[in-house]
């Protein structure tokens, strides 16, 4: 379904209607493109970010949520090319695929957690990236070293991990898991999810395949679905990794990675900067600023697995 929602950002960043967004007339504008369905909170985040940056001036964001339709991510992009917004912020690498097909002029902001900026073409480096691209990107390798780490603690007796990941966006991040994986002898089943209908199919056939652990890795529409994915892992006791601290909270055993929601007011400060005179060619790319590392205790007691002490104590946060 298609969903337009115009948000005014003033010092408090309120919600306005379509009515109010359109008597604003001239204010500059951001298109704000997202696979799922972006949400109230989201919106408000990324609406915090710009404000940080330009304090009372008003600017109104255009929201296009795909809503898993993939295919509506080209034409909500041209919409946003053929109108002239004047920054995209493009959430998740189809996103920004979408994004980068439309324009090659208008300033696009990526949050973008699975592709690796340089080798997907959209940056010449991460310090200059030298084209109409900048924005928050993963260093997906390093974060999957750390999950391979952190699983082996837990589940010392590991030898085949299966890695949750969806179709529809790049496969830096999965690729990174698998290298990791391979680095320490431990063989990879990958379980690629297409529609929600797929997330029991995959685990049933992980625990078929005799899985001992599943690597959770990041897409918009799986943060949606932390809590169907946790219960599953459960029911199917299989010990599990997530990126975002949702994960763990809502039922997950590990989470490790950034706080998804921070991101959006971080990015919405870099579009901030760029509403301000900053040029994407030559702003630096940046990474999460923090990484949280959650345990869920009742969920290690519910697969019978002990947490060592030395592993709770580097947690930011223990579940009960």
């Amino acid at each position: 379904m298609r969903r337009r929602q115009f948000f005014t950002v003033i010092a408090s960043a309120l919600l306005s209607t379509s009515a109010q967004a359109q008597q604003a007339g001239g204010l500059r504008r951001v298109g704000v493109l997202f696979p799922g369905l972006l949400g109230e909170e989201r919106e408000r985040l990324i609406a915090e970010g710009i404000s940080g940056e330009l304090g009372t001036e008003k600017v109104n964001l255009v929201i296009r949520s795909a809503e898993g339709d993939s295919q509506l991510l080209s034409k909500y992009a041209s919409e946003f090319a053929d109108s002239r917004v004047d920054v995209i912020l493009a959430v998740a690498s189809g996103s920004l695929e979408a994004a980068r097909r439309a324009t090659q002029t208008i300033p696009i902001v990526a949050l973008d957690l699975e592709s690796d900026p340089i080798a997907a073409g959209a940056a010449q480096s991460l310090n200059r990236p030298g084209g109409n691209v900048t924005g928050v990107f993963f260093d997906a390798p390093e974060i999957a070293s750390k999950w391979i780490q952190i699983i082996r603690e837990l589940v010392p007796q590991i030898a085949r991990a299966g890695l949750l990941y969806d179709l529809h966006l790049d496969q830096t991040q999965l690729k990174a898991g698998e290298i990791s994986a391979h680095k320490v002898g431990i063989a990879t089943l990958r379980l690629g999810i297409d529609q929600p209908d797929d997330f029991r199919r995959a685990f049933q056939s992980a625990v078929d395949a005799k899985v001992d652990a599943v690597l959770v890795h990041s897409s918009p529409i799986f943060v949606d679905r932390a809590a169907m994915i946790a219960d599953l892992a459960r029911e199917f006791r299989l010990p599990s990794i997530g990126l975002f601290p949702i994960y763990a909270k809502v039922g997950g055993l590990i989470s490790y990675g950034p706080n998804n929601y921070d991101l959006m007011k971080q990015a919405g400060g870099i579009i901030g900067k760029i509403l301000r005179g900053a040029k994407p060619a030559e702003f630096p790319i940046q990474r999460p600023i923090y990484v949280r590392f959650l345990i869920n205790l009742g969920t290690a007691k519910h697969l019978n697995l002990t947490v060592p002490a030395p592993l709770s104590a580097l947690a930011d946060e223990i579940i009960e």
